[in-house]
């Protein structure tokens, strides 16, 4: 997959899709994280292992799946 820009409020992002649906989260050239898709019931949470704001993977997450659609 290719890399992509998506935009939350008034920054921009730079997605690279990695390997096993896990997605590189930057912000110019600083990476921010890495995040990934687990399923919970009926729905879908986003979660991370670095130091992110849960509200903020979330919302990136849900941009990262309207992108994919």
């Amino acid at each position: 997959m290719e890399s992509f820009e998506i935009q939350l409020l008034e920054d921009h992002f730079k997605i690279e899709p990695l390997e096993n649906g896990l997605y590189r989260i930057l912000e110019g050239e600083n990476k921010l994280g890495v995040i990934y898709a687990e399923a919970d019931g009926d729905q879908v949470v986003w979660e991370t292992q670095d130091e992110l704001d849960y509200d903020f993977v979330q919302q990136i997450g849900e941009l990262i799946t309207e992108h994919n659609m």
